[in-house]
């Protein structure tokens, strides 16, 4: 078993599976990618940080989910002299996040795999938006992925009530963290709800506060860049460029991110029907299957409106995100 890589989640599942690899060739180490630079990837082995590339084939393969992105457990052959070390395949992933990327109908973008704990952040201040929440949600679903919300610079809002009414509309079954880097409420929560070995991914618009929460579980010296926030777009400057795996004081295994405001849907009809089980549900009790939810009678949804049963937002959310799986 490689013991330096343990800290960094390889376990027996890993170790079964490389195994199969050096019942053909001798020459090869297994590694983490931690970053991913155009054509070189850092990778990191049993001993140490190594840079590696891939093959011509796989460099010129389309299908983005043949190439090695942050996350991914690689086999690698380690070049001799001069020569490069090459990415020989790519490790089962356990778990991938993707996302359609912006203005794109087609193109999906890997952002990274084996992922335990996916943590989006929003700011309270400038950021907060429940509809990017829920797509981000519906996204999750089904990929083993878990999600944490920690909603960011609570110490910058007054009153709390609209916010608490608009995250009626988020499942109860999600945990939401309210958090303050400047008052420290919320942070020592985060920190528990992160396992050693796991690996967490942050995921949030730039300047909410992601790389300032990180560095609050790591050593002084070595801490992630952060940028101040423009009082004209709401948006960070200077803040992380790449995603990043990096390991935690406390064990835990994080990647950090750019910031992602846009977060295009890649999931089916039913993979978004389970996000809103109430309105599946009323839908069943409509008196025709083929109900609109419009101006047809015996509209179940409808009248679940009518009593306040079903909020307005939460069904218009829905419709929205409905018209995008159907791209």
């Amino acid at each position: 078993m490689f013991t330096h890589l343990q800290k960094y989640g390889w376990n027996s599942v890993l170790e079964s599976e490389f195994q199969k690899y050096l019942d053909e060739k001798l020459d090869l180490v297994p590694g983490r990618v931690i970053s991913v630079h155009r054509t070189q990837y850092e990778i990191m082995t049993e001993d140490g940080m190594i840079i590696g590339e891939i093959t011509g084939n796989r460099l010129k393969n389309e299908d983005v989910y043949s190439k090695p992105v942050v996350g991914d457990w690689v086999v690698v052959i380690l070049g001799d002299g001069d020569n490069a070390n090459i990415i020989d395949d790519i490790l089962e992933r356990r778990t991938i996040l993707e996302r359609r990327r912006a203005h794109s109908d087609v193109e999906v973008q890997i952002m990274a795999s084996n992922i335990d704990t996916a943590v989006i952040v929003q700011s309270l201040a400038q950021d907060f938006n429940t509809n990017r929440l829920e797509r981000v949600l519906v996204q999750l679903t089904d990929t083993g992925i878990k999600p944490l919300i920690v909603l960011n610079k609570i110490d910058l809002i007054d009153d709390m009530t609209n916010i608490h009414r608009e995250m009626q509309s988020i499942s109860n079954d999600v945990p939401v963290i309210y958090s303050s880097f400047k008052t420290t409420e919320g942070l020592s929560d985060i920190h528990d709800f992160l396992k050693p070995n796991e690996t967490i991914i942050f995921i949030g618009s730039s300047g909410v506060g992601k790389s300032s929460i990180i560095n609050t579980m790591l050593d002084e010296g070595i801490e992630q860049k952060t940028g101040t926030v423009s009082n004209y777009s709401g948006k960070g400057k200077h803040t992380t460029t790449a995603r990043r795996l990096f390991l935690l004081d406390n064990g835990v295994i994080v990647i950090d991110t750019p910031g992602t405001r846009e977060f295009g849907l890649t999931v089916d009809d039913e993979v978004l029907n389970q996000n809103f089980s109430i309105i599946e549900e009323l839908a069943l009790q409509c008196k025709f299957r083929n109900c609109n939810h419009d101006k047809e009678p015996g509209c179940a949804i409808k009248s679940a409106l009518e009593s306040g049963k079903l909020d307005q937002q939460l069904l218009n959310n829905y419709k929205k995100l409905g018209e995008e799986t159907k791209k």
